[in-house]
């Protein structure tokens, strides 16, 4: 596949990462002066001009700089258009420099109408908020991502630009798909519009779901409640030890001593007098522990723990070492001389191979190769039956739990794949368990906003596979799989023979997607893994926080982003076994996926030798920051990126005599007295209502959002207008709006979900009607308790 990327800083240059990883052959072309992201971070030590998270970004691309006045270099680069599959771009819609570089679509048209082309930017490439100024922290308050962390602080961002990578990630999955749709037969480019606005509410655990449910019964829409135990001090550094689980909940209160806090778990996590007085009684035991020891004690006891590493101890993990997910370049400066991620999955057939440099600035175009190896679209992606469904014939059998392998067969599920998600009476999927609030009801395991909302667009079954019979009948159903995917610990379908070594035995060309928290091999690949456990373990919790406070969970998204990585390697697998009809094993450990995505603080240790602090929500080129407003508990974050930004604020604040104060003159002034342009800014937000502040600030071209909470999620006029949410009648709870996926394919599917998510063994009778069972033996197998449509016990 030929892949011709105009992007810079993360999302785009991600998103082509990527398919290097996948065998893509990619040309980065810069705009003169280049990336800046070249310049971000401490430079390598073999002298080409870059810093490392430019290297990991851009590594083993082909490079090409192009003038925009020059005709030699626009003509290099439309001849590289011209020959290329897909063409990845990062401009702002619309505008000026499009049209320049002659990429608008009816150039591209012309010059390549069998291009796929996909379209980056941050709010979209059409609604009201198309053209409105952002930053990172800008649209990570738009879309819910800054929150209150640390109790008795403004809330802070997700550190380590995380979610840009999050925007890159959605933006390969959204390639490869489109990239089946242009190989049905479509005379003319097939375009993407992603969102990084949606693309960051779209890893948000359904909190506009949750709220609506919670002020339905009458409570806050924006109730808080902190993780338990969350993340801790132990004697020699921070551990996170968390309660997913009533059960947790009371094995960790057995753990530290107090038993008779057990009761008491609702009171604690919303921040009730309970919770101080729990935490003066734990801490010193806490303390006096070592983080291997409770790392170790806890997972004993099968509650969720794990260490969390900064840029130095992620090193030293373990279950990293022994995996050599970690890539040390160091003693070959060719190749950069520093220490990077490997790549975020493991293809059994078609290895990721070794790092290559990245391009260097200044390069001409030298053309594609066309040499043997070169695969053309034509040969490289199967043709579906049906554009709007692109995944139609596909057959996935659905062995997941909870969220990251359920948002992956969500995905195909709604672009036409039959998915099949197994569960039993006995021991349903853990995510019907999520939301402990909203469990009114005999059927109420049927209502978690959670559930509901990553199970969207598939069937459901439900087998006993505790027993023989559930295991056969399991078999007999992967037997006829195209994909099987499961997310457990690796013990648990290796109990069950369900592993890949078994299932090829019966069915040689599956492709099974695995993707256990801490990966299939390795000490620690029985422990217990959740979203924040990998987001602790990943580098993501101690990159988020203030500087001189505790490192902070993000609280979610660590699922969703290794659902999305491991769909990029799983449709790259497809295509492999379009061609050569050859399966095979994909490997999705969560834990890498999370350090992939947290590249920035292992690279920049390895070349300093130095632990990045975390900046809460700051930035090292320009200030800005989460600043108070008129109304309790309401805040926006404002970025100012040069003397023209700081210009605009100062005549917002009144008082433009500030431009002469020294100490804000230039963004590096504004830099070192930081403290005082904090309380400049936050002396005039506070007079103001939130809405307001925004208002005046983007009117003058200033980035600025108010805090999105999830009781306004369903009230942005930008997400009516780009019809992000898709209603649907669900048969107990009702209608609901349901987020769609972050991005638009034309042509392609105007709506992004199917059928709301099924009701425990909805779909028994008529799945193994499929496969042959009659209604006595169906009848049979209910009596038994192999099958059944209501919760055991319930």
């Amino acid at each position: 596949m030929r892949v011709v990327e105009i992007g810079s800083e993360i999302t785009a240059p991600y998103c082509t990462k990527l398919l290097v990883d996948l065998g893509a052959d990619v040309y980065k072309v810069e705009l003169a002066p280049g990336d800046p992201m070249r310049g971000w971070g401490t430079p390598l030590p073999n002298g080409v001009g870059h810093g490392g998270l430019f290297d990991y970004l851009n590594a083993g691309k082909h490079g090409a700089t192009v003038e925009l006045t020059s005709d030699t270099g626009l003509a290099a680069m439309h001849q590289l258009v011209a020959g290329a599959d897909l063409l990845v771009e990062n401009l702002a819609p619309d505008s000026q420099q499009r049209w320049d570089l002659g990429l608008d679509s009816e150039s591209l048209a012309r010059l390549n109408p069998r291009l796929t082309v996909v379209r980056i930017s941050n709010f979209g490439q059409d609604g009201p908020a198309r053209d409105r100024e952002a930053t990172p922290l800008t649209l990570q308050a738009a879309s819910g991502w800054v929150n209150e962390r640390e109790p008795g602080r403004p809330p802070v961002q997700a550190g380590a630009r995380i979610p840009e990578y999050i925007a890159g990630s959605y933006a390969a999955m959204a390639a490869l798909t489109a990239l089946r749709i242009a190989a049905g037969g479509v005379d003319r480019p097939v375009e993407v519009d992603v969102s990084v606005f949606e693309a960051l509410l779209s890893t948000l655990p359904y909190p506009m779901l949750l709220a609506e449910r919670l002020m339905k019964m009458g409570l806050p829409g924006n109730a808080k409640g902190a993780p338990m135990l969350g993340i801790v001090r132990a004697a020699d550094g921070w551990v996170g030890i968390n309660c997913l689980t009533g059960q947790h909940w009371l094995d960790v209160c057995a753990m530290v001593g107090l038993p008779e806090f057990g009761e008491h778990q609702i009171a604690i996590m919303i921040g009730g007098p309970e919770r101080e007085e729990f935490f003066d009684k734990s801490n010193p035991w806490l303390e006096s522990m070592t983080v291997a020891d409770l790392v170790e004690l806890s997972q004993a006891l099968r509650i969720p723990a794990a260490p969390v590493t900064d840029g130095q101890s992620i090193l030293s993990c373990p279950q990293y070492a022994e995996r050599g997910f970690f890539i040390d370049l160091r003693a070959d400066p060719a190749l950069g001389g520093y220490v990077r991620p490997g790549a975020p999955f493991r293809l059994s057939k078609t290895p990721v191979g070794a790092p290559r440099p990245a391009p260097s600035l200044g390069a001409a175009a030298a053309g594609w190769d066309d040499g043997a190896g070169v695969s053309r679209r034509d040969a490289a992606f199967s043709t579906p039956s049906d554009v709007v469904l692109p995944f139609a014939g596909l057959k996935v059998f659905d062995l997941s739990t909870f969220w990251a392998g359920a948002y992956l067969t969500c995905y195909l599920g709604a672009f036409g794949a039959d998915v099949v998600k197994v569960e039993s009476i006995q021991r349903p999927d853990g995510h019907r368990y999520s939301g402990s609030l909203l469990r009114e009801g005999d059927d109420w395991y049927e209502r978690g906003p959670l559930w509901q909302g990553t199970n969207l667009n598939k069937r459901d079954i439900t087998l006993d596979l505790s027993s023989e019979t559930g295991r056969e009948l399991a078999r007999r159903m992967a037997a006829e799989a195209d994909v099987v995917v499961e997310n457990f610990s690796p013990r648990v379908v290796e109990q069950f023979g369900l592993d890949y070594d078994s299932l090829v035995e019966i069915n040689p060309d599956v492709i099974m997607v695995r993707m256990p928290g801490f990966g299939l091999e390795g000490p620690w690949r029985d422990y217990v893994g959740w979203a924040l456990n990998i987001e602790q373990l990943s580098g993501m919790s101690s990159s988020t926080g203030y500087p001189d406070g505790p490192p902070c969970n993000l609280q979610g998204p660590a699922d969703p982003i290794a659902g999305v990585h491991a769909t990029v390697a799983l449709l790259a697998a497809l295509e492999h076994r379009a061609r050569t009809g050859e399966g095979q094993l994909l490997e999705v450990a969560q834990i890498e996926v999370g350090a992939a995505v947290t590249a920035e603080p292992v690279i920049e240790y390895s070349l300093t030798g130095q632990v990045q602090a975390r900046e809460g929500n700051r930035r090292r080129d320009y200030a800005q920051g989460v600043y108070p407003t008129a109304v309790d508990d309401e805040w926006v974050a404002v970025s100012v990126r040069d003397d023209s930004d700081w210009a605009a604020l100062a005549e917002a604040l009144g008082h433009p005599e500030i431009l002469s104060d020294s100490r804000f003159g230039s963004s590096q002034a504004r830099l070192d007295n930081h403290n005082a342009f904090d309380e400049v800014v936050a002396g005039w937000t506070r007079t103001r209502p939130p809405a307001d502040i925004a208002d005046e600030l983007r009117l003058r071209g200033v980035p600025a959002e108010r805090l999105l909470t999830a009781d306004r999620m369903y009230d942005v006029e930008q997400l009516d207008a780009r019809s992000f949410y898709q209603e649907l009648e669900h048969p107990i709870t009702g209608r609901h709006r349901f987020p769609g996926w972050p991005f638009r394919i034309t042509p392609g599917p105007d709506r992004h979900h199917r059928t709301v998510s099924p009701t425990l063994g909805q779909h028994n009778i008529e799945v193994l009607s499929e496969l042959g069972f009659s209604d006595r033996e169906i009848a049979a197998l209910r009596e038994q308790k192999i099958i059944g449509e209501r919760l055991l016990n319930s």
